[in-house]
């Protein structure tokens, strides 16, 4: 990753985390570091902030903690890339160094306006949070405005400790507004506000009240058009399980439907979890100029325990991944970018899986696999990454419950976990094995593993933390075959 020496401007806070930055990156510990993922440069990174497109570039901002890899006062990192795959290191855009966020500038979004690119943030003072903007001529240096939603514009039951994570839109000749809050019963809530100018808001209505089926807010919504129909996302802190669903300590979910923003009322059609994986939270999007929606995420989850902080590093981003319906249904696709990146291509066909399976040069850390499995009759079936030893990662379909299941308890790192939680080390999701056939294409990068079934009909994101480069296949109770099978090493 490539960094810029501190811009002229910004504010003081800012040029101190920049400095710390330039003198503290020789220290971070390297071993588990991703190549084709954004990750902060030093110290602490969690959810993406102000995905865009501006100025001839993207643009992925971040919550950042320069100073160690651990949660602490916000600050916005801030990235910029051509393709979602190399990413540069940009100054440090906004810092808990003024009078309404010196305990924080939390998560929000970004919009253009008159040529310029808008910050809009959770500001953060005290037990209150209320809604700021910061503007930008050029994209790099940022002058805060002020708060543009106090805590006095919230309805009456809504805690003032908790509304933040604002996302910005331009609809209908006005700009939109949708926060998190809770209720002072302790319920999840979406707010929908409205602006003709950015700077003046009202209140238009409680887009969403969950009835207490979780523990706290709705946090980092989203919202946006995709095939002629409204996408809501959120990330509910503690959602209630359901089966195979929703099993981490908190969720990424989608609601298809209908948005009637002058009203403020969103006609749900449809729920959904967006990841099965483990370590995937708050996703936000971005519209490119070519019509594409792309979509980030932090790719780890609260109430962990995170290995690489012992490297001076903690948090990473997904790669993005392209959004599509498809029987109304979402689908998600890696971004096609990371296409040129492919080198040193190895292939299969027809081939018998038994007990385990070794395919020459089939094996890496960096590495995009593609594949199609004959599922024959098998009692299980799948691969297994990060061999060495007894240790790996596995993904593999079962044929009792019917579900495909992420087991990370062999990788010989224990995670632990939040005491609502199960396990931080299985994941299983269902999809459907049309003529006995089931496909993966699975992306590892160091230290983390993102799976796409069947062509995006479901994604499983984890992170792995093994000091092995095997790839074998294997079937259990039965016979199976891979039908074929493409694997590329990914150099960046």
């Amino acid at each position: 990753m490539k960094t810029n020496n501190a811009a002229e401007g910004g504010s003081y806070g800012t040029k101190i985390a920049d400095l710390y930055i330039v003198h503290n990156l020789a220290a971070v510990n390297g071993d588990s570091r991703h190549t084709y993922h954004a990750m902060p440069p030093v110290g602490w990174m969690n959810d993406p902030n102000g995905f865009t497109e501006a100025f001839g570039k993207y643009h992925l901002f971040y919550q950042f903690y320069p100073y160690g890899p651990s949660w602490d006062s916000m600050h916005w990192g801030h990235y910029t890339t051509q393709d979602f795959v190399k990413w540069k290191l940009e100054p440090t855009a906004l810092a808990p160094d003024g009078p309404d966020d010196s305990d924080g500038c939390f998560s929000g979004s970004s919009i253009m306006k008159d040529g310029k690119l808008y910050l809009v943030y959770t500001s953060v003072m005290g037990g209150r949070q209320t809604q700021s903007i910061a503007v930008s001529g050029d994209g790099v240096r940022f002058e805060k405005l002020g708060v543009i939603i106090p805590g006095e514009k919230l309805p009456k039951d809504c805690l003032r400790s908790d509304f933040r994570d604002p996302k910005v839109f331009f609809r209908g000749g006005s700009y939109y507004l949708i926060a998190g809050a809770m209720s002072e019963s302790g319920e999840g809530m979406l707010l929908l506000y409205r602006s003709p100018d950015l700077m003046k808001w009202e209140f238009v209505n409680v887009l969403r009240r969950d009835g207490l089926t979780t523990r706290g807010i709705y946090e980092c919504p989203d919202l946006f058009e995709l095939d002629g129909r409204d996408v809501l996302f959120a990330s509910p802190q503690g959602y209630r399980t359901e089966g195979w669903r929703y099993e981490n300590v908190q969720s990424s979910i989608y609601m298809l439907g209908k948005l009637d923003e002058r009203k403020g009322v969103f006609e749900r059609e449809y729920e959904d979890e967006i990841d099965g994986g483990f370590d995937f939270y708050a996703p936000q999007t971005l519209k490119t100029g070519d019509g594409r929606t792309v979509m980030i995420a932090w790719m780890q989850m609260w109430e962990r325990f995170f290995p690489t902080k012992k490297h001076g590093w903690a948090g990473a981003m997904t790669l993005p991944r392209e959004l599509s319906l498809k029987e109304g249904r979402l689908y998600q696709s890696p971004v096609r970018e990371i296409e040129r990146y492919r080198w040193n291509p190895v292939c299969f066909s027809n081939v018998k899986i038994g007990s385990r399976n070794e395919l020459t040069k089939v094996n890496g850390t960096k590495v995009e696999l593609c594949f199609t499995l004959d599922l024959g009759d098998a009692q299980r079936v799948g691969v297994k990454v990060y061999q060495k030893g007894e240790q790996d990662a596995r993904i593999y379909y079962d044929r009792a419950s019917g579900l495909v299941v992420f087991d990370r308890s062999r990788m010989g790192t224990e995670i632990t976990h939040d005491a609502e939680e199960k396990d931080a080390s299985v994941r299983s999701v269902k999809v459907r094995t049309d003529g006995n056939r089931l496909s993966m294409r699975i992306f590892l990068d160091v230290s983390s593993c993102e799976v796409f079934l069947n062509g995006g009909e479901r994604t499983m994101t984890g992170n792995v933390y093994s000091d092995g480069e095997g790839i074998t296949f294997y079937a259990e109770g039965g016979s199976a075959k891979i039908v074929t099978l493409e694997k590329y090493d990914i150099v960046v």
